[in-house]
């Protein structure tokens, strides 16, 4: 907003469901001369319409791999190498993952994150130690369960979000396993909840402001100077150790 104010332009925020409907409602209405979608979750129906229009948007918080467009989003697979690295010079050698939901890039992008620093490491990647959960404590506790079961031997879970997290910390509990002792756990997005479980989490933290103000000077230049370039803009992430590993 406040880039936006600059320009004199007012912002308004709408949650929408992505479908055509709905996007022509945005593209025909004289008072919209751009567009940032927030969100790990695009429908690419939704984005080749806003591209056939015309119209200037930009996606914060994800990609739309295989489109061309301008998004802003974190540097995921780097947040996930960073704690794959730290789990491993602390001799964590069976490292498990609770993703997010498997329709959001960010997901993918974590997920090929662990892939590459496992190997990086000479650590083993098993299928059966990935799972992935909602963006919910509940979730995070049942998958963890579920991850535990099939997976008993693992000594680190790299969580994909400190709310899935803060549930796996519950299981954790319940089967009688303690954070940092018998098993590590890491968190993303460093919420303020993070400082405040027992354990105190560590996790990946980037700056969510950042992006939406990236986002917003990326529009501001499209409807200030148009170019053909769909830019690609990735943001910096760093783990915050604290005492669950």
């Amino acid at each position: 907003r406040s880039v936006f104010d600059e320009m004199g332009i007012t912002t308004r925020v709408e949650h929408t469901l992505m479908d055509s409907a709905r996007t022509l409602s945005h593209v025909d209405d004289p008072s919209v001369v751009g567009l940032i979608l927030a969100g790990g979750m695009v429908d690419c129906d939704f984005i080749r319409v806003l591209q056939d229009a015309g119209i200037p948007f930009v996606v914060a918080g994800s990609h739309v791999r295989p489109l061309q467009i301008n998004c802003v989003m974190a540097d995921y697979r780097d947040g996930i190498e960073q704690a794959v690295s730290h789990l491993a010079s602390q001799g964590r050698r069976q490292i498990g993952l609770v993703n997010g939901s498997s329709i959001t890039t960010s997901s993918l992008e974590k997920y090929k994150g662990l892939r590459v620093a496992l190997s990086e490491h000479d650590l083993a990647f098993k299928p059966e130690r990935v799972i992935n959960a909602d963006f919910t404590m509940e979730s995070g506790h049942l998958q963890t369960l579920a991850l535990l079961e099939r997976a008993p031997d693992l000594d680190a879970i790299i969580y994909g979000d400190d709310n899935i997290a803060t549930g796996g910390l519950r299981a954790l509990r319940e089967l009688g396993r303690r954070a940092p002792d018998d098993i590590s756990i890491t968190g993303f997005h460093n919420y303020d909840i993070a400082q405040y479980v027992d354990p105190p989490l560590t996790s990946v933290e980037f700056d969510m402001n950042a992006i939406g103000a990236v986002a917003a000077q990326r529009l501001r230049q499209m409807i200030e100077q148009p170019d053909e370039l769909p830019w690609t803009v990735v943001l910096p992430t760093r783990l915050i150790v604290r005492e669950s590993a």
